[in-house]
């Protein structure tokens, strides 16, 4: 612990083509499932983790772990290349890289084909008008980047298209009233 202020991290993000699912248990609860065996996506997790250890030892870095258990750490003047390929060894899955979700995209996708996504092009669902969602949830696929900036853009313009929604209602019903 007394080297933790000099440690570092990084996360590889991918624009992923797989995909997973959320079932419902005997209790009630969800219970999210998603399987890393696209043959593009382990090609490119595999890429991300060479990336990131050689970012790490271009930075300084004395030692190399990956997040799975048991495995060795590469020290300074171990052979990095050896490293790497016993990194891409690890299974992709439970009981061996300890994976992740930084940025869940593209899980309630925007789109004009019902068929195809859950809300419409300004966000509002196809199937319970009023519900309108403005996240990476709505993202039509994975950005492979960080997307905050995308989603405070998306955020505002389906909040103007509530917005004008919830005014034209009310504009309907003064109507009515009259």
């Amino acid at each position: 612990m007394a080297d933790f202020r000099h440690g570092g991290t990084f996360i590889g993000l991918l624009r992923d083509r797989g995909h997973g699912r959320v079932t419902i248990d005997a209790n009630g609860m969800a219970v999210p499932w998603y399987a890393l065996d696209d043959e593009r996506d382990v090609r490119h997790t595999h890429r991300a983790i060479e990336a990131q250890a050689k970012l790490h030892r271009a930075a300084g870095a004395t030692q190399i772990a990956g997040l799975a258990t048991g495995l060795p750490r590469w020290r300074w003047g171990d052979d990095l290349g050896a490293f790497v390929r016993r990194l891409q060894r690890i299974p992709l899955r439970a009981g061996g890289w300890k994976l992740f979700a930084a940025h869940q995209m593209g899980t309630c996708r925007m789109g004009s084909d019902p068929a195809t996504s859950a809300a419409g092009p300004w966000g509002e669902l196809h199937d319970v008008k009023g519900v309108w969602i403005g996240d990476a949830s709505a993202f039509p696929t994975p950005s492979g980047t960080n997307p905050m900036i995308t989603i405070m853009a998306l955020a505002h313009r389906n909040a103007e298209a509530v917005a004008a929604a919830a005014t034209a209602a009310a504009t309907a019903a003064a109507a009515a009233a009259t």
